[in-house]
């Protein structure tokens, strides 16, 4: 699915890069959070920060989005070793819903799957004051010169994709079609 490249060149990370010119020069793997205080979203930047490296090496930029004050998000994302990472503050939510994030349900957000997926996680059932709208779905998509290549829409806050798997593939499908 191609994307509007005027959107895209309206989109500003934290670095003042437009998100059209970081997919023109790499395959970007742009991440949704849900709000930072989420158990899900903590597990998330965790993964993130153990598999930076690889993303890299497979020449994968990660670009977190966020729901928070820009100030928040790089408070957030320096707490797990992501300070490098670039990020986007979209506390309105146009971003979301433009790659068709959706408030989840009562049972996606609260259901039996999410609770038993949180209870057996480091961060403890513990749910921090949320910077973010509570019900935000999270998403992650890999773009390529303003294309997105794949996507993973969770179903439930407690979905848990394999990050490097699905990079791997896009990327080895990425590159026979080059």
């Amino acid at each position: 699915m191609t994307l509007d490249l005027e959107i895209l060149e309206a989109i500003f990370t934290n670095e003042g890069n437009d998100l059209r010119t970081i997919t023109e020069e790499n395959a970007v793997m742009l991440v949704f959070l849900r709000h930072f205080g989420c158990v899900f979203c903590r597990e998330a930047l965790d993964d993130f920060a153990k598999i930076k490296t690889e993303l890299n090496d497979l020449n994968i930029k990660l670009v977190f989005v966020h729901m928070a004050e820009e100030a928040y998000g790089d408070q957030y994302l320096k707490e797990y070793g992501l300070e490098s990472e670039e990020h986007i503050s979209d506390p309105d939510m146009t971003l979301y819903e433009y790659f068709g994030l959706q408030k989840g349900s009562f049972r996606e957000l609260y259901g039996l799957k999410v609770w038993s997926r949180a209870i057996g996680l480091k961060f403890g059932m513990e749910t921090k004051k949320p910077l973010g709208n509570m019900r935000q779905m999270p998403g992650v998509f890999l773009l390529k010169r303003g294309e997105i290549l794949n996507s993973f829409i969770h179903k439930s806050a407690a979905d848990k994709p394999d990050y490097l798997e699905f990079s791997k593939f896009l990327c080895s499908d990425a590159s026979n079609s080059n």
